[in-house]
């Protein structure tokens, strides 16, 4: 067994990858997730820069801050880690004045937006993402002469926005600056850049995506476009991958055409996006619900009633339902043709119905969230606090669990403690008949490049891996139809208590995103599947 655990982290840490030389520094949070939105108006924007930021708030959950632009440019920034944005930033909102402003929610401990004073001009500066050479590009700055306020080179405390700004003031204007930017990179930045000199808004999108929508005398660019229809804002453009364009009270401009390959992360649709949200066209609730539609094909558990975890795997479940749905209704009147035409009898026409109708159950809930205001319980950086959040933020209605085989369906399983705890605690002590799980992504044998906080054996497949004693080869856990994929999926169904366990194939998750009504630009080769197979 020891060797089996050495040729497993050997197989685990080889191999070129972002994050295998990733060192977050102290400002790094625990998931480097975020959202930005900027407004330009002819008229004062602080109502929808305020809301419009306030939108992204699912996306971070350390720091938040606007930039406005009046006569002058005023910026603000809090810390948002106990405290929600509108709480923080209220107090300021009677008093916000301007006609063009940016914003951003963060899990990364900096404060931002930054001002710059440059012998390009003027600028705010926000950022999401992540700089896996910073540690570098800071030293060649300092070599070159640049200042730094935020950032300190012996307690390796490098502001990911500074480093930013700073790489963006080396380019001969601000369009060359950010070109050069990426150019030095070695990560994912997404960026709005606030012009004093020029009122205008730069943006570039980068693995998480930007848009663009406009309304009567405003523009907007976001992380999302989940709050658009509220706002009054339509889509006019997607923004394409560290494409460059800017917007001012003129409207939209296109700087730079989309440079380098383009990386998307499908698990904006599956999990982290707002679920009203569009990503490339594509709606991130109708991929949840083809998630789900995927995993009721061919499945053959019987249950009474199909569980969705509130709240991210609420749609695949619905998804689960309305699949199962569909298939009854397909196949009942291909019975009835057969019976009309007597090929089978009336008896065998109510055995086989029923056969089908045995397959649709109804989705009911038997774990209710108590409150939207726990949060999201992946998020916090100690495990402690995650399963702190997870364990109170579920109730559940032991008079629907009693005697019941349930489809429990969910968006993931990462380390696999919240769902085991999650079934030990609020499930199985009400005597269920039987607990099926389908879980609408693949199993990940990965963690996100994003996230610093995760281990390769914090992850249940790697747990598993371990305790079957499997090989080095960690392809053959990504293909479903492999002996290895099958004795992991078990020792992970065997260890949380499921009565069985089916996972969404990587193929099918790929399908439910780029096959979506309305993808206007994202195609297979275009999804980021890191966690999967290690390839970015």
């Amino acid at each position: 067994m020891h060797f089996a655990k050495t040729v497993l982290k050997n197989a685990i840490t080889d191999g070129n990858s972002f994050r295998g030389n990733l060192q977050p520094n102290k400002l790094d949070a625990k998931l480097m997730l975020g959202g930005l939105f900027g407004v330009a108006s002819r008229s004062n924007c602080a109502r929808d820069l305020f809301f419009g930021t306030d939108y992204h708030t699912h996306l971070g959950t350390e720091v938040a801050g606007i930039a406005i632009l009046d006569g002058y440019m005023e910026t603000i920034s809090h810390n948002i880690s106990n405290s929600q944005f509108k709480s923080k930033f209220g107090k300021h909102f009677p008093k916000l004045k301007g006609t063009i402003g940016i914003g951003v929610i963060s899990d990364i401990k900096e404060d931002q937006p930054i001002k710059f004073e440059t012998k390009i001009g003027n600028f705010a500066l926000c950022t999401v993402g992540f700089i896996n050479n910073s540690q570098k590009l800071y030293s060649e700055l300092i070599e070159k002469g640049a200042t730094f306020k935020k950032s300190r080179q012996k307690v390796n405390l490098q502001s990911q926005t500074e480093l930013v700004g700073e790489l963006i003031a080396t380019g001969e204007n601000l369009v060359a600056g950010i070109e050069k930017m990426y150019d030095k990179i070695e990560g994912s930045i997404s960026l709005l850049l606030l012009s004093e000199n020029d009122r205008t808004i730069y943006a570039a999108g980068d693995t998480f995506p930007l848009v663009v929508g406009t309304k009567e005398q405003s523009w907007a660019v976001a992380s999302e476009t989940t709050g658009f229809p509220n706002l009054g804002y339509e889509v006019v453009k997607f923004l394409d991958f560290r494409e460059i364009v800017s917007i001012g009270e003129n409207g939209l401009t296109q700087r730079v055409p989309t440079r380098g390959k383009k990386k998307f992360c499908p698990f904006l649709h599956v999990y982290s996006g707002f679920p009203a949200s569009d990503f490339y066209g594509i709606n991130s609730e109708i991929v949840r619900e083809r998630c789900g539609g995927f995993l009721a094909e061919e499945d053959e558990a019987k249950a009474d009633l199909v569980l969705g975890v509130a709240d991210s795997g609420l749609p695949h479940s619905v998804g689960y339902v309305k699949r199962k749905i569909e298939l009854a209704k397909e196949r009942i009147p291909l019975l009835l043709e057969e019976f009309k035409h007597g090929k089978i009898s009336l008896e065998e026409l109510g055995t086989a119905t029923n056969q089908i109708l045995g397959y649709v159950a109804p989705l009911r809930r038997p774990l209710i969230k108590y409150t939207p205001g726990w949060g999201r319980s992946y998020i916090p950086p100690a495990q402690r606090t995650r399963e702190m959040v997870a364990k109170y933020k579920q109730v559940p209605n032991p008079q629907m669990i009693k005697d019941k085989s349930i489809i429990l369906v969910d968006d993931s399983i990462r380390r696999g403690t919240q769902l085991q705890n999650l079934l030990k605690e609020k499930i199985l002590p009400f005597k269920p008949k039987e607990i099926h799980a389908r879980i609408a992504s693949p199993p990940q044998l990965h963690p996100c490049i994003f996230d610093v906080s995760t281990r390769n054996r914090d992850l249940a497949t790697y747990k598993s891996l371990e305790n079957i004693g499997l090989g080095s080869d960690l392809n053959a856990f990504v293909d479903p139809t492999s002996s290895s994929y099958k004795l992991m999926v078990e020792e992970i169904r065997q260890r949380i208590g499921f009565t069985t366990l089916r996972f969404l194939t990587l193929e099918e998750m790929i399908r439910a995103v780029i096959e979506a009504p309305n993808n206007t630009k994202l195609k297979r080769e275009d999804l980021c599947t890191y966690c999967w197979t290690k390839t970015y």
